[in-house]
C-alpha cells in the first residue's frame, strides 16, 4: 500500500513529509484530452481579457508566453485538466482551463474542488484573529486543552504553527491509510486524527528542529474550537470568507462541492476511480475546504496585503521566526501556515485526484493559482501544478523565479 499524497506537497523544498504518489493500474493506455480546452467566449472572459483557444488572455505579451507554457505542460504531462489564473495588481493576465473534467465535458475555470493545504493559511489566520481577540496566546501550552497528549507540556501553539512541535505526519501512517482506503467516505473527527498523529509523541525535542506535519494543524483545530467556544468553520466563515466576499468557498467538509465541479481521478487504492467526493474530513481545515481559482486568488491577495489581521499580527504571520531551525533559511522558510520562498508566499498541495500550486508575491502584485487533474497516462510522481507555477515565475518576475 502506498501512502496518500497528503495535504502538503513541499517535500522537495523544505525536506518535509515524503510525498509518495498514487499507483496507476498496470497496463493503462488512456490518452489525455485535447489541449483545446473549454470554449470560453469573449462574453465570459474577465474584463480586460479576450478568449484564445480556451484561455482568457490580456493584451500583455506576457499572457501569450504564459499560455504557451500552460499548453506545453498540459500536453507534456498528459493531464486530464488544468485550471490556471494569473493576476497582476488584481487584474487578470491569464484565466482559463484546458482539458476535460469528465469524458466529453470541458473543464472550466470556475469549477470547484478540494483545496488541500492552500486552506491551511485560512486556519492560521483565523487562529491569529482569536489571538488578537485574547482567546488564546501563542505561548500557551497544548496541555491547557489536551493534557493527555505526549509532549503537551512542552509544545506551544507557536510551535504547532511553525511545525517545530515534532509530531509525526498522520497521513503517512499505515493505520490511518488502511482506514481511509477501506472507507474513503468515512467522517473523521479531529480528535481521531490527533490521536493517530500524536501517538508516538514528538519525534524531536519540541522547538529544536523542523518537520512538516498536518497533525500540527489538527491539534490547532481542536485547540481553536475549545479556546474560542466557536466551531472553526464559523470562525473561518465570519472572519475570512464573508469579509472577502468568497461566496464560492465552502467549509462544509462533506465532499458535496458546489457546481460546477472539477472531477478528480486517482489510483490510490490500486484501481483508477473518481475520488472527487471522498469525504475530506480527514484533512479538516488544513485541506478540507472547497473553492475555485478566483476565490483562492482573492484570499491570497488578502493574505499578502494583511487586511485580515492587524499590522502587528500580519508581521508575526510572515516573520522568518524559524530561520536557522532545520532547513529553514532566509530565502526559504516556513511562516505561520505557508512557505515563504524567494519572496513568494507559496503552497503546493498534493491530494488524491489533484495537484495544486498557489501563491502571491506581495511586493510586485502577482498572484497565481493552478490546479491539475491527472489522466491514467500521467506520471504519478509529477507535481504538475508546481512545475507550471515555477515556470510562470520565471516569466512574471525573473528576480523571484522558483527553481
Amino acid at each position: 500500500m502506498t501512502a496518500i499524497v497528503g495535504v502538503f506537497g513541499l517535500a522537495a523544498l523544505l525536506t518535509a513529509c515524503t510525498a509518495t504518489t498514487s499507483p496507476s493500474p498496470s497496463g493503462s493506455t488512456a490518452t489525455p484530452t485535447s489541449s483545446t480546452g473549454t470554449a470560453v467566449g469573449t462574453d465570459t472572459c474577465p474584463a480586460g481579457t479576450s478568449s484564445e483557444l480556451g484561455l482568457c488572455l490580456s493584451d500583455d505579451a506576457i499572457s501569450a508566453e504564459l499560455a504557451g507554457i500552460l499548453r506545453s505542460q498540459f500536453e507534456g504531462d498528459e493531464l486530464s485538466a488544468v485550471i490556471a489564473g494569473v493576476w497582476h495588481d488584481g487584474q487578470p493576465v491569464l484565466f482559463g482551463a484546458l482539458g476535460e473534467t469528465m469524458p466529453g465535458v470541458p473543464a472550466t475555470p470556475d469549477m470547484h474542488h478540494m483545496l488541500g493545504n492552500l486552506s491551511t493559511p485560512m486556519l492560521t489566520t483565523a487562529l491569529l484573529q482569536q489571538v488578537e481577540a485574547g482567546a488564546l496566546s501563542l505561548d500557551d501550552r497544548v496541555s491547557t486543552w489536551y493534557p493527555e497528549l505526549l509532549g503537551a507540556d512542552e509544545v506551544t501553539i507557536e510551535m504547532l504553527l511553525h511545525n517545530t512541535a515534532g509530531y509525526s505526519q498522520f497521513t503517512g501512517q499505515e493505520d490511518f491509510l488502511a482506514a481511509l482506503y477501506a472507507n474513503p467516505f468515512r467522517v473523521w473527527t479531529v480528535d481521531e486524527i490527533i490521536d493517530i498523529g500524536t501517538a508516538q509523541g514528538p519525534l524531536f525535542p519540541p522547538g529544536t528542529d523542523w518537520g512538516f506535519s498536518d497533525t500540527n494543524s489538527a491539534v490547532l483545530v481542536g485547540i481553536l474550537a475549545q479556546a474560542s467556544g466557536t466551531p472553526v468553520a464559523e470562525l473561518i466563515q465570519t472572519g475570512i470568507l464573508d469579509p472577502l466576499g468568497m461566496h464560492d468557498t465552502t467549509v462544509a467538509r462533506d465532499g458535496n462541492w458546489p457546481q460546477p465541479v472539477l472531477q478528480g481521478y486517482d489510483g490510490e487504492r490500486g484501481v483508477w476511480e473518481n475520488v472527487t467526493h471522498w469525504n475530506p474530513s480527514w484533512a479538516h481545515f488544513a485541506g478540507g475546504v472547497g473553492s475555485n481559482a478566483q476565490d483562492v486568488a482573492t484570499f491570497l491577495d488578502a493574505l499578502g496585503s494583511g487586511e485580515l489581521l492587524t499590522p502587528e499580527f500580519h508581521d508575526v504571520q510572515f516573520a522568518p521566526t524559524i530561520v536557522g531551525i532545520g532547513t529553514n533559511t532566509a530565502d526559504k522558510y516556513w511562516a505561520m501556515g505557508f512557505l515563504v520562498l524567494n519572496g513568494w508566499m507559496f503552497m503546493n498541495p498534493g491530494i488524491p485526484g489533484y495537484t495544486g500550486a498557489g501563491g502571491t508575491l506581495p511586493d510586485e502584485g502577482w498572484t497565481m493559482v493552478i490546479y491539475t487533474t491527472p489522466s491514467q497516462a500521467t506520471d504519478p510522481a509529477k507535481l504538475s501544478a508546481s512545475d507550471i507555477f515555477a515556470e510562470f515565475t520565471k516569466v512574471v518576475s525573473p528576480d523571484h523565479a522558483l527553481q
